[in-house]
């Protein structure tokens, strides 16, 4: 069973080599740069490891665009564990979180940095 626990920076390690495992087919290695800033910026707190058996198998987490709005971003998973819906229990995990936020108005899926990356489409409406 897979459990879902907030990040800590020792993370960091594991999470770039998960990572590079999505290198070239989601992501850009160059990318690893923009992720590690987001990684040791004050987001730390809102970004997730999902785990499963004592194993790290991806993780994934939000950043505010402003106080309306919020985005699902970095979310990957080893390629060893896909299609094993862990990805879907990341997003699930950041939306319950940011439903309780009364201020917020929508959530959405973070913006395509890399052509490489596939089409993830979310946009919610808080109302």
């Amino acid at each position: 069973m897979a459990i879902i626990r907030t990040a800590q920076k020792q993370d960091f390690k594991f999470l770039s080599k998960i990572f590079l495992l999505n290198v070239p087919k989601y992501f850009d290695k160059k990318e690893l740069d923009d992720f590690k800033k987001y990684f040791n910026s004050k987001n730390l707190e809102s970004y997730f490891i999902i785990e499963s058996q004592g194993k790290e198998l991806g993780g994934g987490g939000y950043a505010y665009e402003n106080i309306k709005t919020a985005r699902i971003c970095w979310l990957f998973i080893d390629p060893n564990y896909h299609g094993l819906g862990l990805g879907k229990k990341l997003v699930n995990h950041c939306v319950k979180i940011l439903k309780n936020d009364r201020k917020l108005s929508v959530i959405r899926s973070e913006e395509h940095t890399s052509e490489l990356q596939s089409p993830m489409y979310l946009v919610c409406r808080l109302l």
